[in-house]
């Protein structure tokens, strides 16, 4: 049965964080750092190599546009074909609205064991874990799991699928 927390897991968090759930080969739990207890929001490297270093930073960048329900500058992360699977396993072939991101307000986040591997010159699979609390709510847990593109310089989601973690 899906606990509560999940059925009010709507689009636009799917949407923000997918990901194939730790598929890189020699990964185990005793390597992978537990997410630090936290007061206020994290984005934590699982490397320090810097492509892992550049695409935490703008994972960050898209999180704060999400706590804030800023559906036009999350947009700014995300390719124009960007498409999603949300944890429900429906697919999704546009960016979030503005009444999707008020509709699953974030009072906080953690991302965890971000970790960006290259695929080619120009793209890099991304695993993350995740954790997001509304007000008033326990934290929902996710594994992520995206592919990112180098477009016009900057580093952008162009897939994102979410698995919960319960």
């Amino acid at each position: 049965m899906i606990s509560r927390n999940l059925q009010r897991f709507t689009f636009p968090v799917a949407l923000a964080f997918t990901l194939v759930s730790l598929i890189l080969a020699g990964a185990s739990s005793a390597q992978q750092p537990t997410p630090p207890p936290a007061t206020g929001d994290v984005v934590s490297t699982a490397t320090q190599d810097s492509l892992t270093k550049i695409i935490a930073e703008r994972l960050r960048g898209r999180m704060n546009a999400f706590k804030r329900a800023d559906a036009v500058t999350f947009g700014t992360f995300l390719t124009e074909n960007y498409r999603s699977i949300d944890i429900f396993g429906l697919l999704h072939g546009y960016k979030p609205t503005p009444q999707e991101f008020a509709a699953f307000p974030v009072a906080q986040y953690i991302a965890s064991q971000v970790l960006a591997v290259p695929i080619g010159q120009d793209g890099a699979l991304v695993t993350f874990t995740l954790q997001l609390t509304q007000p008033n709510q326990a934290p929902i847990k996710l594994t992520v799991g995206e592919v990112w593109v180098k477009q016009a310089g900057s580093w952008k989601c162009e897939y994102s699928q979410a698995t919960a973690t319960i």
